[in-house]
């Protein structure tokens, strides 16, 4: 251990046997910027391709929900006007992105459903076949009913039946 192998210098790479490999000390490990710079450019590339795919499945998720949530307040009002034994009126909102519950015979508001741009399923429009639709005791309604929900140019339909059928195809 006196020769030469027991003399080392700090900042100096060690040989390994003679394999001609190097070791590098703790104070000069790291990466270089240039290496940093090439990892962010792949990464600012993958992002690049993969934004309007995430962007397109969160607006189709947007989309798909609220036509579940439509669905699901259509067979609910159809219930209430079984339930209070009195017709319900369902409109389209005049801001184009809401739907309106209403007592047929009062006018009273039973509840309205916002679907804008300003609120979680933020939808461009939302368009009524015919507007508005009376939703009788009996379960049956004024007319058959088929609402279109648009976000992002993706949409989605629900249908009502005249005997109160409640789909989403």
């Amino acid at each position: 251990m006196y020769g030469r192998e027991a003399v080392r210098f700090p900042g100096r790479p060690q040989r390994l046997g003679g394999l001609g490999l190097e070791i590098t000390p703790r104070s000069a490990a790291g990466f270089t910027l240039l290496e940093l710079s090439i990892v962010l450019a792949i990464l600012g590339v993958a992002m690049a391709i993969t934004f309007p795919t995430i962007s397109r499945m969160t607006t189709h998720a947007r989309v798909n929900q609220a036509a579940m949530v439509v669905a699901q307040d259509l067979s609910l009002a159809t219930s209430a006007a079984a339930r209070e034994r009195k017709p319900i009126r369902m409109a389209r909102g005049a801001d184009r992105t809401s739907i309106t519950m209403t007592e047929r015979a009062s006018g009273k508001v039973l509840s309205t459903r916002w679907l804008g741009k300003a609120d979680a399923y933020a939808l461009d429009s939302i368009a009524f076949s015919i507007s508005p639709v009376d939703l009788f005791p009996s379960g049956t309604t004024s007319g058959a009913l088929s609402i279109t929900l648009w976000a992002g140019g993706y949409s989605r339909q629900v249908t009502m039946s005249r005997a109160g059928w409640v789909r989403v195809p």
